[in-house]
């Protein structure tokens, strides 16, 4: 699948779609939508003004495929009544002819006890989340794994019928689909958890039932997060050996996720990127999946990616696509400029004040709040400067 030609030039997927380029935006969380899970308006303006660009696809933030799953206030994909929200943002994501992918998840163990009740936080086990004052989830029992699977499918039924182009699987991030492949959340001795085929079983089992669901026209793919750098995490060469298994599952692109590519830095469960972590890998883990998937799969490299010089060196390393998060959201139009030659242009600091942020940039208030509660990770210009 890998070529080191122009970053321009279209590229065809096993499903037979084919993106206009190898730019990719990226899915980021929004934190705005309506309490049932619809979307609101400024959710829209904000996708709507970064899909009208020339990015080869859109990929959504993520939308719940059960109510017990909701880790943020985003979007449904959980009932019929989610229909209208879903073609909403399939219209949007759409933009000006680029591909629509849905992706989905289901929070697991890092659910918000304020979105869904103080009784409802499940995960594969009775281990509570790294993060700070994490609650201890109850472990899911055989009927409710075989019921999570089915969601997956209805919610990629949903995706489908909405007008999207194509799901994809969040299975990175400390969400319920990377927890059953780690050995920190996932402490089961049944067929679900225990040696490595056991805990790639659950992850395996989303991808099958979601691409029979949708047939093999539709694109599919699949984000993990490469390794966990906390102590006992699973390793590159475990994310690896899933990937592989991916590909012949019929993904059409694995997603790494990374803060930054070039930094070789997951985003750790416990948010805090202050300290350093017990477990690096020497390895670029996008040379490693590329070699794991062996062409059976695109590969879309992520994080940190903010120039034209990033993105080629992503492609280098073996990536097929690139998305492109924080750049879009500093500067909406970033991909047209890039494409324009006009570097020169492009905004690389978010302006000083919120209120500026959400109207110049066309953010959501919830997402600037979520946005500013992480300082450091998208540059500001200083409130005493001028953008």
């Amino acid at each position: 699948m890998h070529s080191l030609s122009d970053p321009w030039s279209p590229v065809p997927l096993n499903s037979g779609t084919t993106l206009r380029n190898r730019f990719v935006l990226a899915p980021m969380t929004t934190d705005s939508s309506h309490p049932d899970g619809s979307v609101t308006e400024a959710e829209l303006n904000y996708l709507s003004r970064r899909a009208a660009t020339g990015f080869g696809a859109v990929i959504t933030s993520c939308a719940y495929v059960h109510p017990a799953g909701r880790a943020w206030r985003g979007i449904g994909a959980s009932d019929e009544s989610h229909l209208d929200s879903l073609r909403a943002v399939a219209r949007a994501a759409r933009g000006d002819g680029g591909v629509a992918i849905l992706q989905i998840y289901d929070g697991g163990r890092i659910a918000l006890p304020e979105l869904i009740g103080p009784d409802a936080l499940r995960g594969p086990s009775a281990v509570p989340s790294a993060r700070p004052n994490a609650h201890t989830p109850r472990a899911l029992d055989d009927d409710e794994i075989d019921n999570l699977l089915a969601a997956f499918g209805q919610a990629a039924a949903y995706g489908m019928e909405a007008g999207f182009d194509g799901i994809e699987i969040h299975g990175a991030n400390h969400y319920l689909v990377h927890q059953f492949f780690s050995p920190r959340a996932n402490r089961r001795t049944d067929r679900w958890g225990g040696s490595l085929d056991a805990r790639m079983r659950f992850p395996l089992a989303v991808a099958r039932t979601v691409r029979e669901t949708v047939g093999d026209a539709a694109t599919v793919g699949f984000r993990i997060t490469p390794f966990e750098s906390e102590a006992g995490g699973y390793t590159l060469d475990d994310a690896s050996a899933l990937a592989n298994r991916l590909a012949a599952h019929g993904m059409d692109y694995v997603h790494i996720s990374m803060d930054n590519f070039r930094r070789n830095s997951p985003q750790p469960e416990d948010r805090d990127w202050t300290k350093s972590r017990q477990q690096v890998e020497s390895r670029n883990p996008i040379e490693a999946i590329a070699e794991a998937v062996d062409g059976r799969s695109a590969v879309v490299a992520s994080g940190g990616i903010r120039t034209l010089d990033d993105a080629r060196t992503a492609l280098t390393a073996g990536a097929d696509l690139i998305a492109v998060g924080r750049a879009a959201l500093i500067d909406p139009e970033w991909v047209d400029k890039i494409q324009a030659g006009a570097h020169s242009q492009i905004r690389t600091h978010m302006p000083p004040s919120a209120a500026d942020i959400e109207s110049t940039l066309t953010i959501p208030p919830p997402m600037v709040r979520y946005l500013l509660s992480r300082p450091g990770w998208i540059p500001r210009v200083e409130q005493d400067s001028r953008p």
